[in-house]
């Protein structure tokens, strides 16, 4: 455990510096004030934890694979990985529009550039807009994003969490450590988190909300890695997840940024219904028992 909590402290202190470099250094205050300045600055941040680990590993004298999650063998988990949160999106927009306030239908997100259009203009662009093409093509770049450079940057994140942290905390209850890690994780995004990312009109709420549903997205994300016996499950399903994530703004009006979506409390109630499924499987079908035992049983 000394060692998870070493490592949580530096790979915080460390990503909130340059955090606050992004704040007081660069002035980016809000996630629209510069988007593709933003977007370059919150993809270094994500490799923070992989930068901690892989320097803490070198200090100490430890070989890179030394955790034993670092092979490269694709399994059929693999797979669940990558197509498991379509389902997860597809669940939290009907969880979603069950909410008071939210209604479900299709509807066009905002364009940029369209302001600059007449009302006419306007008008004959979105009739030229299929739902079905806009479904589809939302789906295809999103799981080939995910699986591709989504699950690189996820990778930057992955290798610190489900990867050091899993092995600094070998021998300890699967699920004492879904609740270490998650409330690391969650609580590590909040520099960003206060800038607007995730939860735009409440910020100092979504930093707790964050925290709640790392500590939801945690266990699936876990038992992934424990049944590959690999980290890369664990990029793929993070990386798939951000990448299909704002496919809920297709198909939801009203609510709040604290409600909708996958990281809002919809969201957060799809994953924990998925983390029961989970278990389930895990005790009465699987011969691994991965939830009902300690991390390293079965690396």
């Amino acid at each position: 455990m000394k060692k998870a909590i070493i490592f949580s402290i530096i790979v915080c202190l460390a990503s909130w510096i340059f955090a606050a470099f992004m704040w007081f250094g660069v002035g980016i205050h809000n996630t629209t004030d510069n988007m593709k300045l933003y977007s370059l600055c919150a993809s270094i941040y994500m490799f923070f934890p992989l930068i901690c680990a892989i320097v803490i590993q070198i200090i100490n004298k430890e070989k890179l694979g030394s955790t034993g999650l670092l092979k490269f063998k694709i399994k059929w988990s693999w797979l669940v990985a990558w197509l498991l949160p379509v389902v997860i999106v597809a669940v939290t927009i009907i969880i979603n529009s069950l909410f008071d306030g939210c209604t479900l239908g299709f509807h066009m997100p905002a364009i940029p550039g369209m302001e600059n259009l007449s009302p006419e203009d306007q008008a004959k662009f979105m009739a030229m807009q299929n739902p079905r093409t806009m479904i589809i093509t939302t789906l295809v770049s999103g799981l080939f994003a995910g699986i591709t450079i989504n699950a690189v940057a996820a990778f930057g994140e992955e290798y610190g969490w489900r990867n050091y942290l899993v092995n600094a905390l070998k021998g300890k209850n699967f699920w004492v450590a879904c609740l270490f890690i998650g409330i690391v994780w969650g609580f590590w995004h909040f520099p960003i988190i206060l800038m607007g990312h995730n939860y735009m009109v409440h910020r100092t709420a979504g930093v707790f909300m964050m925290v709640l549903m790392c500590l939801a997205m945690t266990p699936i994300e876990l038992y992934l890695v424990m049944k590959a016996k690999s980290v890369y499950p664990a990029a793929i399903f993070h990386g798939t997840i951000n990448a299909l994530a704002g496919a809920t703004m297709l198909f939801i009006s009203g609510g709040s940024d604290l409600i909708n979506g996958v990281a809002g409390l919809a969201g957060i109630i799809t994953m924990a219904v998925v983390t029961l499924i989970l278990f389930v499987y895990d005790q009465f079908i699987s011969e691994d028992k991965i939830m009902s035992g300690r991390l390293g049983d079965n690396v």
